[in-house]
C-alpha cells in the first residue's frame, strides 16, 4: 500500500504539471468527392493540393498566456487554409470579461492575420455574444446555427456552425441546408446574412423567422457542389446530419475524457457517441466523417486540473480529392 501511494505521487505531479501543456499536433487526411468537382463541365479534374483545415478547440482558459499563443503559432506553422474554433474559448466569470477579453481577440487577430477564413461556435462555457464581442473588427465569423460559403482553390466550401444552447429547430433547418450543398439559396437573394465580422444583421433565412439559419456568403460561390463542414461543440451535433451526411463534422467538447484508461479509453466524456469517437481523431459515424479534438486546454472550475493518457491537441485535416 506504501508502494501504490508513493507511486501515485510521481504521476500525479505528471498529469497535473506535465501532460496538460504537452501539447502535440495530430494530421490527418480525408478524402472528399466534392474535391473533384472543380469543372462542373469537364469532367472530375481534382485539386492540385489539399485544403488544409486547422482546428483549435476549447482552449478553455482563464486568461491568455504564452502556452495558448505557443498552440496558435504551432498551428499556423502548418499553413492552413481555414481555421475553426469549435468552442470553449475561454472559460472565466463574466465579472472579468472586460479585463481578459482583449487577450483574446489579440489571439484571434493574430490567426485572421494569416488565415482569413476562421470560424467559431459557442460551446458550454463561452456565449455567442462574449465571441461576437471578441471577434468584432477581426474578420472572424461566429457562426449562430448559420452557413457560410466561399469558394477556395476553385471549390466550392460549405461551413455551416450549429450553437450548443441556441434554436434547435433553426439547428436542423441549417443543418438540412448545408447537407443539400444550400441549393436554391446561394446567387439567388434568398436566406442571404449580411457581415464579415459575424454578426446577423436580419437578413432573414427564408422562413421569414428574422436571421436564424441564414448563409452568408464570402467570396463567391456555385451552389450545389464542393465541400460542405459542419462545425459543433460537441460531437453530437452529427445527430444533425444523420439522415442526410455532410462531408465532415469537427467538434471538440470532450477533451478525449481528459482521462484515459489502458485497454478501455476514457470513463467520461459526456457525450452520447460511442467512447471511441469520442476518444478523439478522425472516425465515421452514420455515414458521415467526424473530426473530434482532444482539446487545447482542460476543465475548469471544480474539476481536476489535470490529464492522463490524453495529450492536449491542436488539429490539422488535409482535405484532398477522392477516388474517381
Amino acid at each position: 500500500m506504501c508502494v501504490v501511494a508513493l507511486a501515485a505521487i510521481p504521476v500525479g505531479v505528471y498529469a497535473t504539471y506535465v501532460e496538460p501543456f504537452w501539447l502535440r499536433v495530430e494530421t490527418v487526411s480525408l478524402a472528399v468527392d466534392g474535391l473533384n468537382e472543380v469543372d462542373g463541365l469537364n469532367g472530375v479534374d481534382g485539386v492540385d493540393e489539399p485544403i488544409r483545415i486547422g482546428v483549435l478547440a476549447d482552449l478553455q482558459t482563464t486568461a491568455v498566456g504564452v502556452y495558448e499563443r505557443d498552440a496558435v503559432e504551432r498551428l499556423l506553422g502548418f499553413e492552413p487554409d481555414i481555421v475553426l474554433l469549435p468552442g470553449d474559448l475561454y472559460q472565466f466569470d463574466a465579472g472579468l470579461f472586460d479585463e481578459r477579453a482583449p487577450g483574446f481577440t489579440e489571439l484571434i487577430r493574430r490567426i485572421v492575420g494569416e488565415v482569413p477564413l476562421v470560424y467559431l461556435v459557442s460551446g458550454n462555457t463561452d456565449t455567442v455574444a462574449g465571441l461576437r464581442r471578441i471577434t468584432e473588427g477581426t474578420g472572424a465569423r461566429v457562426l449562430d446555427n448559420e452557413i457560410d460559403v466561399f469558394e477556395l482553390k476553385g471549390v466550392s466550401v460549405w461551413v455551416g456552425g450549429t450553437t450548443l444552447f441556441g434554436d434547435d429547430a433553426a439547428a436542423r433547418r441549417m443543418a438540412r441546408r448545408l447537407a443539400g450543398g444550400g441549393q436554391g439559396l446561394a446567387g439567388d437573394g434568398v436566406g442571404l446574412a449580411g457581415g464579415g465580422d459575424g454578426d446577423s444583421d436580419g437578413g432573414g433565412d427564408g422562413d421569414g423567422d428574422g436571421g436564424s439559419a441564414g448563409v452568408r456568403t464570402g467570396l463567391g460561390v456555385r451552389s450545389g457542389s464542393g465541400v460542405r463542414i459542419l462545425i459543433g461543440h460537441k460531437p453530437d451535433a452529427i445527430e444533425l446530419v444523420r439522415q442526410t451526411p455532410v462531408d465532415l463534422v469537427v467538434s471538440g467538447h470532450t477533451h478525449g475524457g481528459q482521462v484515459s484508461l489502458p485497454w478501455f479509453g476514457p470513463p467520461l466524456t459526456l457525450s452520447s457517441v460511442p467512447r471511441h469517437v469520442a476518444a478523439g481523431g478522425l472516425h465515421e459515424l452514420h455515414g458521415t466523417p467526424i473530426y473530434v479534438s482532444t482539446g487545447v486546454g482542460r476543465e475548469r472550475g471544480n474539476a481536476p486540473q489535470l490529464r492522463l493518457g490524453v495529450r492536449p491537441s491542436i488539429g490539422i485535416i488535409d482535405l484532398v480529392a477522392g477516388d474517381r
